[in-house]
């Protein structure tokens, strides 16, 4: 059984109001579990709150020994190749997702796609702050990272765990979100969390960046396909540079620009994502 469920009216990044449909809300049928008479169910409740906190300690002792010097206990595994696709609003990369997921596929690959972290948060309710939030945006891209960072881990966990070649693309990366946040509330951010840039460009084996069509390709500019999309050509453009300079320093930092049609653009972050892989696959 399963529920749709409707957020209230929230914020974009851009501080404007909008009411985003949250997917769904699943929930599960129970089922009963057969206990024998001498069997209580008061010990069967403390049976499962002490095998619960167990876990919870566990994973908390994990945690603080993988995280606690900015780094993770990840293994690398050549087989799993990570893409952060991000750029400006309306640039394509949904449309190109689609296009080199195909593509992928029919060279053997698995392609997963990690849903955008500050969608899934706005879409709850979460209303994004502003850039002048204060404090209130520092936790709110605190908690953001906090939640992009799991969601890393657990897509490349299940990528793994199937022993074949996968890519795992993220719809934006961690470092997206130094677009969205003060330079000093970035900087204090990573030192609270005892993370780098260089740990942060190091999770992505590659950056793809399709630039907003408010950048070369005007006529084209829209925000009648994303209901969440509310910047004018102008912030579009600001935006977008801003991305592009957060990501500047990665070894691997796919620009696709508007300087061709779009299905020329499509074509080559296909080519751009394949040349990665192609170089990764020959080590």
């Amino acid at each position: 059984m399963f529920r749709i469920c409707l957020a209230p009216a929230s914020r974009n990044r851009m501080g404007r109001r909008v009411i985003r449909p949250l997917s769904a809300c699943f929930s599960r049928k129970t089922t009963d579990v057969g206990l024998s008479p001498s069997y209580s169910y008061a010990n069967f409740a403390a049976g499962i709150i002490a095998g619960a906190m167990l876990g919870y300690s566990a994973s908390l002792l994990g945690s603080n020994k993988s995280d606690v010097r900015g780094i993770t206990s990840e293994t690398p595994d050549k087989k799993v190749h990570c893409v952060a696709l991000t750029g400006g609003p309306c640039g394509g990369k949904s449309t190109s997702l689609r296009a080199f997921s195909k593509e992928l596929e029919e060279r053997g690959y698995n392609v997963y796609r990690a849903p955008e972290v500050p969608t899934i948060l706005i879409s709850g309710g979460c209303a994004y702050p502003g850039i002048d939030g204060g404090e209130m945006l520092f936790a709110y891209e605190s908690h953001l990272m906090d939640l992009q960072l799991q969601i890393e881990k657990s897509f490349k966990g299940i990528a793994e765990s199937t022993g074949k070649p996968c890519v795992v693309v993220m719809d934006r990366g961690l470092l997206d979100i130094k677009a969205y946040i003060p330079e000093d509330k970035w900087n204090e951010l990573l030192k609270r969390k005892n993370w780098t840039e260089e740990y942060l460009l190091g999770r992505y084996d590659m950056v793809l960046h399709l630039v907003t069509a408010a950048n070369g390709a005007e006529k084209f500019y829209t925000k009648s396909n994303n209901a969440a999309r509310t910047e004018t050509p102008a912030e579009a453009r600001a935006l977008d540079d801003k991305l592009i300079k957060s990501w500047q320093n990665h070894k691997r930092h796919a620009i696709i620009d508007n300087s061709s049609d779009f299905q020329g653009k499509l074509d080559r972050a296909t080519t751009a994502v394949i040349a990665m892989l192609d170089s990764q696959d020959s080590k």
